[in-house]
């Protein structure tokens, strides 16, 4: 019988080492939780994993910025609520005005409160929003409307309310401009104009039932625009809601799918590994009694 030695000890030794490999290879695996170690393990998994991760960066910059969004959709529908409130209590004020009861020193105190209203809408329109800029203004941080003091208002020319992307291909206005809020007649006239002419004209006294009569439609005018602008807001909000459902979705079914590519079956790893030393042990004893034969005792 004709023996290689050097060709016996090559083929125990890569065996053995192969064994060995894959006996750490899975203790490896059960000690991090990992089923692939490196991306050579499993390169199509790892392309998987790759795309999941960049997923994931996405995910999270949508998350933040609909989270932003939200706030800033809530913040403007609880104004739009407040300058709806002003609104509906100046046209109780016209309303009364137009009374014939009325006289030139009570429609005076009704122009006071119409004064003091006109007052708090320019405030309300100048809120400042969660990052400390005009919530209905303009991104340069202007305010989103300028009292003249002349019965006049000035709104910047420059106003483009802000899209912020919400999913791929998929974006959201935050907010308003208070040019939409306050307009009336499609951009000739404007709520904060109105009331104080109707309010000078209350102050001035004489016939003002011209002037009271227009006022009240351009009134129910505004708090139609108003509450138009309000159901937009809403709409755009309940648009952001769902997208957060959509994208807390996305993200389980992804973390459900990152489990399955880079997770291991410990209890699986774990009997392969019982096996695997099993079946090392075993080939290290039947190597370690081959290996000490000799010739005399292959002529037995």
């Amino acid at each position: 019988m004709q023996i290689s030695t050097s060709q016996f000890y090559s083929n125990a030794s890569t065996r053995l080492s192969k064994m060995s490999e894959r006996a750490s290879e899975l203790q490896t695996q059960i000690s991090t939780g990992k089923k692939m170690l490196k991306p050579s393990d499993d390169p199509a998994a790892s392309q998987q994993l790759a795309e999941l991760d960049r997923r994931d960066a996405d995910a999270a910059v949508y998350g933040t910025n609909m989270t932003l969004a939200g706030s800033l959709l809530d913040q403007a529908g609880t104004v739009l609520g407040q300058i709806n409130t002003q609104l509906t209590r100046a046209l109780e004020l016209a309303t009364l005005a137009g009374n014939g009861t009325q006289t030139d020193a009570t429609r005076k105190i009704t122009a006071t409160e119409l004064t003091s209203i006109v007052g708090s809408l320019v405030s309300l329109a100048n809120t400042k929003n969660v990052r400390g800029q005009p919530l209905f203004g303009s991104a340069s941080g202007g305010l989103a409307v300028t009292d003249n003091k002349d019965g006049t208002f000035t709104f910047p020319p420059d106003v483009q309310v802000s899209e912020v992307p919400i999913a791929d291909g998929q974006s959201v206005q935050a907010t308003e401009s208070a040019k939409r809020i306050f307009d009336i007649g499609g951009g000739t006239d404007n709520t904060l104009a109105m009331l104080s002419k109707l309010a000078a004209a209350l102050n001035a006294g004489g016939d003002v039932s011209t002037t009271v009569s227009s006022s009240l439609d351009k009134l129910n005018d505004s708090i139609n625009q108003v509450a138009d602008v309000t159901a937009s807001v809403g709409a755009r909000g309940a648009r952001i809601d769902l997208q957060q459902q959509l994208l807390t979705t996305a993200n389980t079914d992804r973390t459900e799918l990152r489990g399955k590519l880079e997770q291991v079956d410990v209890t699986d790893a774990i009997v392969q590994l019982q096996q695997m030393m099993t079946a090392l042990s075993a080939s290290q004893a039947s190597f370690t009694k081959l290996a000490g034969l000799s010739l005399f005792d292959y002529l037995k």
